[in-house]
């Protein structure tokens, strides 16, 4: 009985998040800020409760992870150059983490196809970043790093995929190809299109970032009961 209460928790916590996330995107698309504050915080919030609901081992790294997400989304609303740098900082820390939080999950260990698969995402990054005239010099070499972690999550993704056959590398995969989707999305209007760009896609931007944590939600509890059952 109570393991039935508990899976209607985690079904109405889900619907919750994704009302939240259309809420975000609708924000998004009419730029309308007071719901931003509000709202992208929240998403942050009820994924942490989600997790702590569906897991059993509660890791304070998914925690941590998701925290310097919830502050990356909060300094990137203003769009201002000192909250941008504020928010590519936050993203550096949080990038830190969740590829160690995943090389820990997936107890990773072979480099060679990790560098094959990560070097196909560092030419694209570093291709963009150099005939672009617009990135500020302050947050030059942080973008460097930001480039490289992105393809990091890329490749480790790619290569885990390739090597292992079950459900959690899918949802790895799947993760990390969102993720440089994302990546790639938010560069381009930031570093090219600045005040020009369409007004859709920052909430393409919103509703993969929704789409990306869920993914990276539902691999972590996976690769969790995987884990505990060998």
């Amino acid at each position: 009985m109570n393991d039935f209460n508990n899976k209607n928790v985690i079904k109405l916590i889900t619907t919750f998040y994704f009302a939240i996330a259309i809420v975000e995107v609708t924000a998004e698309l009419f730029a309308y800020k007071p719901f931003l504050f509000v709202f992208k915080p929240s998403i942050s919030v009820v994924l942490m409760v989600l997790y702590w609901n569906s897991s059993n081992q509660r890791n304070v790294l998914f925690f941590l992870t998701i925290f310097f997400s919830l502050l990356t989304n909060m300094f990137f609303i203003p769009n201002t150059e000192k909250m941008l740098f504020l928010g590519i900082l936050s993203l550096l820390i949080h990038r830190f983490l969740i590829i160690y939080y995943i090389a820990k999950l997936t107890k990773f260990k072979d480099y060679i196809p990790l560098l094959i698969a990560t070097i196909p995402f560092l030419f694209v990054f570093f291709y963009l970043m150099t005939i672009s005239s617009e990135i500020p010099k302050n947050s030059f070499y942080i973008l460097i790093l930001q480039n490289v972690l992105v393809s990091i999550i890329g490749g480790i993704s790619l290569s885990d995929y390739i090597m292992n056959d079950n459900k959690k590398y899918t949802l790895l995969l799947i993760f990390g190809l969102l993720t440089v989707m994302l990546y790639f999305i938010v560069f381009i209007e930031k570093y090219y299109l600045g005040n020009l760009s369409p007004v859709i896609f920052r909430p393409i931007a919103m509703m993969l970032n929704a789409t990306v944590y869920y993914v990276f939600y539902r691999f972590v509890i996976e690769t969790e009961l995987q884990n505990s059952e060998n």
